[in-house]
């Protein structure tokens, strides 16, 4: 064997090397951050903590006035509401939470959870805990709003006005094949071989779920991966949101009785608006109002909060449910 042969042999060996520890070290905790190293970086000085179905649950509860109670999607944390919160705060009581799991939350494993445990369930109790005996508004984005429906079906009397922005009318599931190859080549990184969504991820998959990309911050990129890269745990089934089956979504969207605002941003690629017409035909008993965001994505109440208070404002200040301009 010539010398340039074992040359290249030995290259070749020290990259495989070197990709196989990479793998190793991505695969590992090594780049994760605990619970506690989270709260340490992201707790401000509204961040207050409870103990729900021994959980301790992260929430923020600012402002006076007529409850709201705001709910963020399965990716997200109750930053979602930051811009919201910042305008409202002055008329409204805005309570924000992070279900279990996210954000600054815990959670509990699959055999850890008591039985009967649901997330409205939580949200009611938190909300009893903080003397919200009477009624409130419920603001919810993506799988936020299916809770927010769920809490709006089984608790009719308590519910005033819901709020809901893209979110699924039933179960969804977007194939790799039908997303960006730039989404795809980074799915196929993270997820199958470093096991780990790195930065580089999210600026992607934000950037793919944006109407506009130009309005994606790096602040928020760099907190959806830090949010992200917790220590990975298995999450029960009845705290993820976005678990459930059709005929359950069909029971709790007919259950809705109280006005709804369904905000829709049109731009959305995981929910295009033809997910908007099957939406609100699953609302049959709740007075609708519809307002469409033509260039939003996804996310709404993060890419475009500017665009979806005025009309959350309307609605709410409204004796009746109103129609908002387009």
């Amino acid at each position: 064997m010539g010398t340039r042969t074992m040359t290249v042999i030995a290259i070749l060996g020290a990259i495989v090397v070197t990709v196989l520890t990479a793998l190793s070290i991505f695969r590992s905790d090594a780049f994760r951050l605990t619970l506690a190293e989270l709260r340490e970086v992201y707790a401000t000085e509204q961040s207050q903590f409870m103990n729900i179905a021994g959980m301790s649950i992260h929430y923020q509860d600012e402002g006076e006035g007529y409850p709201i109670v705001l709910i963020h999607g399965s990716e997200g944390t109750l930053r979602t509401w930051d811009a919201a919160v910042t305008a409202m705060k002055d008329r409204y009581r805005m309570i924000r939470l992070e279900l279990p799991g996210r954000g600054l939350s815990a959670q509990v494993g699959p055999d850890e959870l008591g039985d009967g445990v649901t997330l409205h369930g939580m949200v009611m109790e938190l909300i009893g805990e903080l003397g919200v005996d009477g009624s409130f508004h419920l603001i919810g984005q993506s799988s936020g709003g299916t809770v927010a429906t769920r809490v709006a079906a089984n608790f009719p009397d308590r519910v005033e006005k819901v709020v809901v922005m893209n979110m699924p009318s039933s179960p969804v599931s977007v194939p790799r094949s039908a997303r960006p190859n730039a989404v795809r080549r980074a799915m196929i990184l993270n997820d199958d071989y470093l096991q780990f969504r790195t930065r580089g991820f999210w600026d992607t998959y934000y950037s793919y779920l944006w109407g506009a990309p130009e309005r994606l911050s790096d602040e928020l990129v760099t907190l959806m991966y830090d949010q992200n890269r917790r220590v990975r745990a298995p999450m029960a089934i009845p705290l993820i949101p976005a678990n459930f089956s059709p005929e359950q979504a069909n029971k709790n969207l007919e259950g809705v009785v109280a006005p709804t605002l369904v905000i829709w941003a049109m731009a959305d690629p995981v929910l295009p608006p033809n997910q908007l017409a099957a939406l609100t035909s699953r609302m049959t008993q709740a007075q609708l109002t519809i307002h469409e965001l033509p260039t939003v994505g996804h996310f709404p109440a993060l890419e475009a909060p500017e665009l979806i208070i005025p009309p959350i404002e309307a609605f709410l200040a409204a004796d009746q449910a109103v129609d908002v301009e387009q």
